[in-house]
């Protein structure tokens, strides 16, 4: 842990694999540690799964840009919940891969298209014609200058009405100190294995690196015990 605070790098990570943050290793891990992250990941939010899916096709989008597609279940479930929407995943390769497989099983493959980026890249970018952009629980993967960064090439890819929905676990927001502290914890993880410079933020940080990137909150919505989704659009 010194070693990782010190260099910003997760230095506990070359105990699974050799890559310079874990997302890139994800689709590689043996199944056993796979499937623990990904049970770890969907622990925070499934339960409130139904509840932001709904609000998202409430708003009837034809075309979703899902950032971070992780299994590709979220692009699933919306076009098992509207005929009318098409899906693009946007993900780092390996991991795009297992959510397209996923996509295909569900019988989805014409709908949900598949793009491969890495944020951490000098330049990335996204196409436009969203109408609406999914985040959720992924800024809390980057440092704070990453997610600027982030946020600005998703606000070079819309227009006025596109949306841009962020949903995150933030510490300010728990109802229990014993939940804000495994939260904090949880850093400490990010910190050693995952990437070494990013955590669980709080919405008064979130809330300021969505106005430098050109957005504006227009709602601010709890769901379930822990998240919360910030509904942004271009100022």
């Amino acid at each position: 842990m010194p070693d990782s605070i010190k260099n910003g790098k997760p230095e506990g990570l070359k105990e699974l694999g050799s890559w310079s943050t874990i997302y890139e290793g994800l689709s590689q891990l043996n199944p056993e540690i796979q499937k623990a992250w990904f049970d770890f990941d969907h622990h925070y939010s499934d339960d409130i799964f139904e509840e932001a899916l709904k609000l998202v096709i409430a708003t009837k989008p034809k075309h979703i840009f899902d950032i971070g597609g992780n299994t590709g279940k979220f692009a699933i479930q919306c076009c098992k919940s509207s005929e009318d929407v098409t899906m693009r995943i946007v993900d780092l390769p390996g991991q795009l891969n297992k959510a397209l497989v996923n996509v295909k099983k569900n019988g989805f493959e014409k709908r949900v298209v598949g793009q491969e980026i890495d944020w951490l890249s000098e330049n990335p970018k996204i196409p436009t014609g969203a109408d609406l952009i999914w985040m959720c629980q992924f800024l809390d993967c980057f440092s704070e200058d990453e997610i600027l960064k982030i946020l600005r090439t998703c606000v070079e890819s819309m227009d006025d009405s596109t949306e841009l929905r962020i949903t995150e676990t933030f510490t300010d927001r728990q109802k229990f100190d014993n939940a804000k502290f495994i939260l904090e914890a949880t850093s400490l993880y990010f910190t050693v294995l995952a990437n070494g410079n990013s955590k669980m933020y709080s919405s008064e940080v979130m809330n300021r690196l969505i106005d430098e990137a050109g957005l504006k909150v227009t709602e601010d919505i709890s769901l379930g015990e822990y998240h919360t989704m910030l509904v942004c659009k271009k100022k």
